[in-house]
């Protein structure tokens, strides 16, 4: 196969990793006091995610931190714009589209004026930090959900006075299904925006998993159940088809979780149960949804057989989970996957993304 002809990788999915230091310059007081002595509160800026996300004592090596044994990109603070920059230039990869770490939880928050402040802050630090240190950072926003009309004004600056290129919706933690006509303000904003907003899995909160007492156990369903039920919830209250312009990415499941949807959903057509509303092969075909996956999951070259390439996109978790130097052994992976063409490993590795967040 011609190297020359498989063009260099999008990350649908990185991560920033926050230095609560820096983004308290940025903050209003409440939450800067929260970024800079959380021992006096007891608390930081952001929700903890849920009771299994802790070190295990019994596998924990100090010497390779919570993370495990990680290859970084350079030496530089771990998921800082200097650390991905080199990443970016050593993996073979254009741009990132990042994701919060500290924030994933945001969707917890109750305190509305308080869900505001620590979204401004967010936004104005990632902005400064990331957006304006290289065209190829591209950090999606945090919004407040709590309150739609003040969701609709940040989403508007982010995009408008941040230059950022959306942003992002927790999978869990707000008290209404993502479809809730409560937050169609903010589609029919971000679909006028030309924007893309992302659903991000995170914690395992409202999800059935009280009970589960390992990360291992809930690793395996958290992240994909979350994304599941927003999709399905957005589909069956008409979100897509009232807003026809609205993109929205699907990031931190894989792409398993989609052959349920896939094969529930035709089940219910056939028996006459899918109302208005279409199938979910129709939407991974109608350009408006993106799915975040990594290009060694078994499921990926049956799905793409299936219902095309265009709907899913190379995410590398980066540095979270994965290390430098898995997500180069991926890449290498993707370009040698013998049940894929040469066309559709461009789609997966980079153009879906480049098409969606128009980055091109």
């Amino acid at each position: 196969m011609d190297a020359a002809a498989l063009r260099p990788a999008v990350d649908a999915d990185g991560h920033i990793m926050e230095s609560l230091a820096e983004m308290a310059e940025y903050a209003h007081p409440s939450v800067r006091e929260l970024c800079l002595n959380p021992q006096t509160f007891f608390r930081t800026p952001f929700p903890t995610l849920d009771g299994v996300h802790w070190p295990n004592p019994e596998v924990f090596k100090a010497e390779h931190g919570v993370m495990g044994d990680q290859q970084l990109a350079s030496t530089h603070r771990k998921g800082s714009a200097e650390d991905w920059l080199e990443f970016l230039a050593n993996a073979n990869v254009d741009y990132s589209v990042m994701y919060t770490s500290e924030g994933l939880t945001v969707g917890q928050l109750r305190e509305e004026a308080y869900a505001v402040a620590v979204c401004q802050a967010y936004n104005d630090y990632v902005a400064d930090r990331y957006r304006r240190v290289s065209a190829k950072l591209l950090p999606m926003a945090l919004i407040p959900m709590q309150k739609p009309s003040a969701a609709v004004q940040e989403l508007r600056r982010a995009v408008k006075e941040l230059d950022l290129p959306g942003a992002m919706l927790p999978s869990t933690g707000l008290p209404l299904d993502l479809g809730h006509e409560y937050y169609w303000p903010i589609y029919e904003e971000a679909a006028n925006l030309g924007c893309v907003l992302g659903v991000h899995g995170g914690s395992n909160v409202g999800l059935g998993l009280a009970s589960v007492n390992s990360i291992l156990s809930s690793h395996v369903i958290h992240h994909p159940m979350g994304l599941m039920i927003a999709a399905v919830s957005m589909i069956h209250n008409g979100v897509f088809e009232r807003y026809p312009a609205l993109r929205v990415a699907f990031a931190e499941g894989g792409c398993g979780w989609t052959t349920v949807l896939l094969d529930r959903m035709a089940r219910n057509a056939e028996l006459g149960m899918m109302g208005a509303y279409r199938t979910f092969e129709h939407y991974l075909g109608s350009g408006q949804v993106l799915i975040g996956c990594e290009p060694g999951e078994a499921t990926l070259p049956y799905l793409i057989k299936r219902v095309g390439a265009d709907a899913f996109a190379f995410s590398t978790d980066y540095p979270h989970e994965v290390d430098f130097r898995a997500v180069r052994k991926e890449i290498e992976a993707a370009y040698a996957q013998p049940e894929l063409t040469l066309e559709e490993k461009n789609k997966l590795l980079g153009d879906n993304a480049r098409r969606f967040f128009r980055l091109d």
